[in-house]
């Protein structure tokens, strides 16, 4: 048996993903016309587009629930966690994230996803999220977490309850 659960953009993700994508253009177009020429503006473009082609391949897609694991499926990325080792899920708060801090992510270019570092607890938290809202934290038996953001919340939770019972 298999569940789907899609990722839904909000308003301010998509505001900020134009912002971010019109002020590289603006900023690649404006230093073609200042700076003429030299390895400088090809260097600046071709590493600008490095690391947008890299953030696009780890957008978050589709939660996808399986009779055994749960998948998170990005652009080009799987991440698979066996529902035997997930030995807590529940849903919370943005608030909850509020002491968090960029590490290696996306801070709003379509969705907030990658590693980020959590103050309150000192340790490297996971993100896979569309909007800053809607949060699910899943806790693995080695005490990772992973926060992914479904806008059927609840529905996801009992679904990873009720086939973790069957495995059982």
């Amino acid at each position: 048996m298999r569940s789907s659960f899609r990722y839904h953009f909000d308003r301010r993700t998509i505001i900020v993903s134009i912002l971010a994508l019109v002020l590289c253009a603006g900023g690649a177009v404006l230093l073609y016309m200042l700076y003429m020429g030299g390895f400088f503006s090809a260097w600046f473009v071709s590493f600008v587009m490095a690391i947008f082609a890299l953030m696009i391949l780890s957008i978050p897609r589709r939660i996808i629930l399986l009779d055994n694991k749960l998948e998170i499926q990005c652009v080009f990325d799987i991440t698979e966690i066996d529902l035997q080792e997930i030995s807590r899920i529940r849903k919370v708060s943005n608030r909850r994230l509020r002491w968090t801090m960029l590490l290696f992510c996306s801070s709003g270019f379509c969705g907030y996803y990658g590693k980020f570092f959590d103050l309150k607890e000192f340790e490297v938290i996971t993100i896979y999220s569309s909007e800053w809202n809607n949060f699910v934290e899943i806790t693995d038996i080695y005490d990772s977490r992973i926060y992914v953001s479904c806008r059927d919340a609840d529905e996801l939770i009992a679904a990873v309850r009720s086939r973790q019972q069957t495995i059982e």
